[in-house]
């Protein structure tokens, strides 16, 4: 399989003729289809023990992170910082004012196959939304984390949808494919949505998906995210 990619516009510089790179086309791989992968090609563990290995290998990640402590393995490092504005050396963290963020990372084992990553170049229909950027407006972080209940930022290109229309929004997508959709909005324009991450989506990892059906057409039309996100602490 191959990463497939086409050129839009990019809509954050001043030079009207720069493009940037769209991932498009992909599939979203959950712990099952990994497993199955893992069973494929021939190993005798069975699909039940290694769902439980991997239930306790997530479990003992989170017990670490949760403890303060970095966790890396040759997939991914996880890392803790804090975002926010202290006022002098005597101040203290306040959750009001700061923010506690989880860094990830991919490990060496992911890093050596980069390279080998085929690529191939695709045409982008022009009647497609395109996410450029996601920002958590609380903490400043890019295309990395939200913060459950506040307020963040979409910025793109045929981005606007109608809200009335369930089948229609902004989606956070878990690792076990539920969805939970947005329905508090603060903007809905062409090029930017803003709006209230729903309070619930407190652990794991989420793919964001944006789904819209245009004017005079019945077919929903998606855009995804590049990277998963993960709630902010």
């Amino acid at each position: 399989m191959t990463v497939r990619y086409g050129l839009g516009l990019n809509h954050l510089t001043e030079d009207p003729n720069d493009y940037l790179a769209v991932v498009t086309e992909c599939t979203t791989s959950n712990v099952q289809k990994i497993m199955e992968r893992m069973i494929g090609k021939g190993s005798t563990v069975t699909k039940a023990e290694g769902l439980s290995v991997i239930e306790e290998f997530e479990y003992a990640v989170v017990e670490e992170v949760k403890n303060g402590n970095i966790v890396s393995t040759d997939l991914f490092r996880i890392s803790p910082s804090i975002s926010g504005v202290f006022k002098d050396e005597n101040d203290s963290f306040d959750p009001s004012r700061h923010t506690i963020n989880l860094n990830i990372s991919a490990g060496p084992r992911l890093q050596e196959i980069i390279s080998k990553i085929e690529l191939k170049k695709v045409a982008l229909s022009t009647a497609e939304p395109v996410i450029e950027k996601f920002v958590d407006l609380k903490t400043k972080a890019e295309n990395q984390s939200f913060t459950p209940g506040q307020v963040v930022s979409i910025k793109g290109s045929l981005l606007k949808f109608d809200e009335e229309d369930t089948q229609q929004g902004v989606f956070f997508i878990a690792s076990d494919d539920s969805e939970t959709r947005v329905t508090d909005f603060v903007k809905n324009k062409p090029s930017e949505l803003m709006f209230f991450v729903p309070d619930g989506l407190t652990s794991g990892s989420f793919q964001l998906e944006i789904r819209t059906i245009f004017h005079n057409s019945k077919k929903i039309r998606k855009a995804k995210l590049n990277t998963n996100l993960v709630p902010a602490s």
